[in-house]
């Protein structure tokens, strides 16, 4: 076979190789991230986890490390309207298994950490009880049972050489809806932290 036809021949078997395990040094560590949303009548805190540890593959200049994800909180909401009133209280317990992503960039040599996988959800993570009381006559409770989503970690950048990366986002005001049965009028605050090294 002529050089040229090789040389393609041995790009395509590279580009659609599957990733591949990673000679040690190895990453691992923890991120958590707490999210409280207040407003009328309404409250809801949780915290999110991620565990990362386990074997490491490459795909590329990436490394991709297996993470552990748990959700855990819980909330309710008060509505009030004419004679007729609503009461949710809600629990929310989830867990799932996700990825993160280790890279030097190349455009300026930055060490980016991040989740590598889509957001994850979980059917049946938010669970409880709703109550409802029409001209003072309660009615007859029902349940509730919603999905819980994985929510996004802010940039992790740090030096390229570094072999411990540590950090956090303080306490800041954030826009979404982030709660089960979320208010217009809430106000929705999240904190970060996190720490990771390579050993």
């Amino acid at each position: 076979m002529p050089r040229a036809a090789l040389l393609v021949a041995a790009a395509l078997t590279l580009a659609g190789a599957p990733a591949s395990a990673a000679s040690s040094p190895k990453w691992s560590g923890s991120a958590s991230c707490t999210i409280s949303v207040t407003g009328p009548g309404y409250e809801h805190s949780e915290t999110q986890r991620w565990q990362v540890a386990g074997p490491t593959t490459t795909r590329g200049a990436f490394r991709l490390v297996p993470s552990h994800w748990t959700d855990t909180g819980s909330g309710s909401s008060h509505v009030a309207q004419g004679d007729q009133t609503r009461d949710i209280t809600w629990n929310v317990n989830a867990s799932a298994a996700g990825q993160f992503q280790f890279v030097v960039r190349a455009s300026d040599r930055k060490l980016v950490i991040g989740q590598a996988n889509a957001q994850l959800r979980v059917a049946h993570g938010i669970t409880g009880t709703q109550k409802q009381t029409v001209g003072g006559v309660a009615q007859n409770p029902g349940p509730v049972d919603l999905e819980a989503f994985e929510t996004q970690l802010p940039p992790i950048v740090a030096r390229g050489t570094a072999t411990s990366v540590s950090g956090s986002m303080p306490t800041t005001t954030v826009h979404g809806s982030f709660g089960p049965f979320q208010p217009g009028a809430a106000t929705v605050t999240k904190s970060c932290a996190w720490r990771f090294a390579k050993r």
